[in-house]
Parts: structure tokens; sequence; C-alpha cells
């Protein structure tokens, strides 16, 4: 199958992380009780415990529970090496204690800010401007590219004009998504000397997006068609809103 493209931004990375801890954890507590140790037995209390019980299998002559109890065994140890790889082992009293003492030391670099290089996750190149939409702002590219789309089938003689001018919505969308409520103070993307890097980045991006979808409905045929020649421009135009309206939901040029 095609690898998700969607599986390299931040929140779908955290989420797999997540889902990956709690598989871990679940598995492995499954073969603590089996081998009836605790969950926080060390490599020794496991060796010791597992060497009694396949003793204990091989001088009852059960081949079948000593098998058991060593594959148990192996599962275990490879959880436990994941955790650790992955940061997830339980610490010991001493990681506690310095833990503590760094977030101590923590509070107080709070209290006395330096720079610092920034934590955040940053995704590469042009990646860094696809930002989750948050409700509002996702129902807004709905009502905004929607109610073009219901034009288009309202009047289908409309739908070649929308198609020519919808990439400026989404250019005008893209530059002032992130930027302040007044519009009037900071947010004009065609107004010439004044509009900024971030606002010609998303007139070039929106025309760039728009220029993909046109060709690609381009090449769809009979697709087109499913609907009579009469409404094959509507579709046309429906295609590339919906191609627009995700473009404007995950994507911002304005870093500030």
């Amino acid at each position: 199958s095609l690898p998700n493209p969607l599986s390299a931004l931040p929140w779908n990375v955290k989420k797999d992380q997540e889902k990956e801890r709690r598989r871990l954890r679940t598995e492995s507590a499954t073969l603590h009780r089996e081998l009836g140790l605790a969950e926080d037995a060390t490599f020794e209390e496991i060796q010791e415990v597992v060497g009694k019980m396949i003793m204990k299998a091989e001088s009852e002559g059960d081949i079948k529970k000593k098998i058991k109890v060593e594959i148990a065994k192996d599962k275990l140890m490879q959880i436990k090496l994941k955790e650790r790889l992955a940061g997830l082992a339980t610490l010991t009293e001493d990681a506690k204690a310095q833990s503590r003492l760094e977030e101590a030391d923590e509070d107080d670099e709070d209290l006395f800010p330096e720079d610092k290089p920034s934590r955040e996750f940053k995704l590469p190149g042009f990646l860094d401007i696809i930002r989750k939409p948050d409700e509002k702002w996702r129902n807004k590219q709905l009502k905004v590219f929607g109610t073009m789309t219901l034009l288009c089938w309202i009047l289908p003689p409309m739908a070649e004009k929308i198609m020519m001018i919808n990439w400026l919505f989404a250019a005008g969308q893209v530059g002032r998504r992130g930027m302040s409520d007044n519009i009037e103070g900071d947010f004009n993307p065609y107004e010439g000397k004044r509009t900024k890097p971030h606002q010609r980045t998303a007139i070039f991006l929106a025309g760039f997006v728009w220029l993909c979808l046109k060709v690609w409905v381009g090449l769809l045929g009979n697709v087109k068609m499913a609907f009579g020649a009469r409404y094959a421009v509507v579709v046309e135009a429906t295609l590339m809103n919906l191609g627009l309206g995700l473009f404007t939901a995950f994507a911002q040029t304005f870093k500030g």
C-alpha cells in the first residue's frame, strides 16, 4: 500500500507514538503476569525467576512449558529494549532525583530567561507552511468554497468564471491566516508596495496549486461528463474548489 503523506505531520507522529506506548505497556503487563513478575522487576530478577521456572519445567519433563517460558522471556526483554530506546523505561531513584534537580533549574531559568533555541517541532522545507486547522478556520473554508461551488451548480454558466478567480480567494485566505482581526490595519494581499512577503508567497502558492488542479481536472476525461455535457465545467469547478479548500485549510504563510 502507498505510504500516507500526512503521517509525517507532527500531530500524527505524536498520535502514533502514543499508540505504540500503549501497545508496549499492555503487552509488557501481560507478560509480567504470565511470568509472575512485578512490573518494575529488574533484569536480574527476571533472569532469576525465569531460570527457576525453566529448571522446574525441565525437572517435570514439561518441554512445552519450558519453551513457553523462554518465549515469554524473549518477548519481555525485547519490549524492555524498545522502551529504553524510546525513553519509556522506568527511571531509577537516582534518575528521578536528577530529574527533580533539572526541573528546579528550569524553574530558576524561567525567572531569569535567556535566549534559547526553540524546541518546537518544525517540518522540513516548504512543508513548514502546514498548520492543522481549528474548527473555526475549517468552517470558514467550507463556507467560502462551498458557497462558490453551490453557485456553480445553481448557475452553470458562472462555473467557468468562478474557476478563473477562485485562486484569488485561496491566496487571500492563506495570506490572511494567522494575522490579527484588524483587516484595515495589516492586510491587503494585492495592494502593491504594501504587500508583505508572506502574502506574496500565498499568491504564488495559490496560483501554483490552481494550475496543478487545472491540469489534473483536464485529464479526467469522461468523468467530467457524469452529469452531462452541460455540467462538465461545473464538475471541474467543484473539484478545483475542493482542492483549493483543502489547501487553504492547512496552509499558513504568516510566521508571526
